[in-house]
């Protein structure tokens, strides 16, 4: 009989055999495990503090971004269901015209003179009932320069589209809010892969102000590393971060709030910001 040693400390007594196999499986997995880590560390060391407003109410559709909405024109705002809080506040205190694309429904779920509103879904191609998020841009408002801000959450499409659209497409933004999905996968090492690349793609103009665990898929624990499954983080383009920044990250924050209320609520590990 042999053992199987664990990095948390513990061990099991299992066969010869059955201890030699978990051993050789967990080797070869350690190349992903460190990767993932470095993935975490640098999600930590691009993380600044910023002052934050919360937007879109207290349940799912809210976020928290930077306290700099004043001079923002336009808002895109790719999967929109049967929720526009988000974008009827900012319409409302800011007058931000916002374009809205779905083609799951029909229209927006709210009549807003600042509402615009397309039949199609955020993709890596512009063909059918797809368009890229630069067609998109270019279709909507052409040449303005003017301010604005990205807020994504397009139940995993995020991937396609943010692995198409070029870093300059991206800094075009003050401000991204963005879902991503099935961060569990990052222990694929393809899966790691590619968001590792996507992650870089956007550090090149863009720190990360704040992120919250959505609550709705609970959190993925793999030989001492802790995964939200799904998680939202806010971007801020590096030109729009304040010149004086005294003050310490905390999480959760004050105006973070429980997207699905019934479960219980997902706290962001340490390692990942702290």
């Amino acid at each position: 009989m042999g053992y199987v040693n664990f990095s948390d400390g513990s061990k099991i007594h299992v066969d010869d055999k059955v201890a030699n196999l978990i051993q050789n499986l967990m080797e070869k997995n350690k190349p992903v495990t460190t990767g993932v880590e470095q993935f975490i560390n640098r999600f930590k060391n691009k993380y600044i503090y910023c002052d934050l407003i919360r937007i879109g109410g207290d349940g799912d559709g809210g976020y928290l971004l930077p306290d700099n909405l004043k001079d923002v024109s336009f808002c895109f705002s790719p999967g929109v269901k049967d929720i526009a809080l988000f974008e009827e506040e900012i319409s409302e205190k800011y007058g931000i015209k916002s374009y809205m694309a779905d083609a799951s429904v029909d229209k927006s779920p709210i009549d807003n003179e600042n509402f615009t509103f397309i039949k199609r879904f955020l993709g890596s191609k512009s063909e059918d009932n797809f368009i890229t998020l630069s067609d998109w841009i270019n279709d909507s408002i052409g040449e303005d320069k003017s301010k604005k801000i990205l807020q994504m959450d397009i139940e995993g499409g995020e991937y396609d589209v943010l692995t198409y659209e070029d870093s300059k497409t991206l800094a075009t933004f003050s401000t991204m809010v963005i879902e991503f999905h099935w961060l569990n996968k990052m222990f694929d090492p393809m899966f790691l892969k590619m968001i590792s690349g996507i992650f870089e793609k956007i550090y090149k103009n863009f720190s990360i102000c704040h992120v919250h665990p959505n609550n709705c898929c609970g959190i993925e624990v793999y030989d001492g590393i802790h995964i939200p499954r799904v998680i939202e983080v806010t971007f801020i383009r590096n030109d729009s971060v304040p010149k004086h920044l005294n003050k310490q990250i905390k999480l959760p924050h004050k105006l973070d709030k429980k997207n699905v209320t019934h479960n219980e609520e997902i706290i962001m590990p340490q390692t990942w910001w702290k």
